[in-house]
């Protein structure tokens, strides 16, 4: 299976887009608002803050779930015994950041949250009413500024002293409702549709940005849209050596929307968070 790459300056484009987010969860998208010289200087800009800019002055917190969460805080994956590869910094509008980034990355923020607008609208304007019965506005205005999650990823360079088992990123299934990952510095994203036994490479042209579906949308629409296992393996040869980053925002709705009769989105956000954050970070 191959995830479709669309052109967004196409006029059917965001038909494109919610074909490929049927059929396999993922979609990808070129010729987006965000020129690709931008990302590089924002993956360049965290990369210098995670190596050289004190992270550790900006810990996370159970409470918050923001700020800086190193190696040996990193979440490991449902049914996963061994953590995930990585560290992150996870922001929230109104939280703390260092200065260094700040402007570049609230920049990044508002074009990508627009961006992630408008996909939700595509989504419901390409797809049967049926499908939105459980809402009473249009989708897009469910999106919570506030509740949006950007997280900054670095996957360390590999030293060959990997725990067994241990890959940059689980197999996982995102929280949220649509998650929008820009085009990572290194290669490694697989996803596994459902019903399907194999791994495929998603291949993410430099300054595109990959689309997936996220579980509260997937509970929302009763599985007609896809939540799909995705993971990130690690690399080998020359690439090992090498750092990865990439910096997913992850879009979320107001607490209080009706998921389905068993959930709402924050009781759904709660109890994913508890199955995956190490004990001295679970929400409880």
């Amino acid at each position: 299976m191959k995830v479709s790459v669309v052109d967004l300056n196409l006029d059917n484009a965001p038909q494109l887009v919610t074909e490929s987010l049927i059929e396999s969860g993922f979609a990808v998208v070129e010729n987006h608002p965000i020129p690709a010289s931008e990302l590089d200087e924002f993956y360049g800009a965290w990369d210098n803050f995670f190596l050289n800019g004190n992270p550790g002055d900006y810990l996370a917190d159970a409470e918050s779930q923001a700020g800086y969460f190193p190696p040996d805080l990193a979440e490991t994956a449902k049914g996963h015994e061994a953590q995930d590869l990585k560290e992150y910094f996870q922001f929230w509008p109104g939280g703390s950041m260092p200065r260094s980034v700040h402007d570049i990355t609230m920049h990044y923020y508002d074009e990508i949250f627009s961006l992630g607008a408008s996909v939700m609208t595509w989504l419901q304007e390409n797809t049967s009413g049926s499908l939105w019965a459980a809402i009473d506005k249009p989708f897009a205005d469910y999106l919570s500024r506030e509740h949006t999650l950007l997280r900054i990823l670095r996957y360390p360079p590999l030293t060959g002293n990997e725990p067994p088992g241990a890959i940059r990123a689980g197999a996982h299934e995102d929280i949220n409702l649509i998650t929008m990952l820009p085009a990572a510095s290194q290669s490694g994203l697989e996803i596994q549709p459902k019903g399907m036994d194999q791994w495929f490479p998603v291949e993410a042209p430099p300054g595109s940005i990959v689309i997936n579906i996220g579980d509260m949308l997937q509970e929302l629409t009763g599985g007609a849209l896809p939540s799909t296992s995705h993971r990130v393996v690690n690399p080998t040869g020359e690439d090992a050596k090498k750092a990865r980053l990439t910096a997913p925002i992850f879009c979320h709705p107001y607490p209080d929307m009706v998921l389905s009769d068993r959930y709402t989105a924050a009781s759904y956000l709660r109890e994913r968070l508890n199955e995956i954050s190490p004990d001295e970070l679970k929400p409880v």
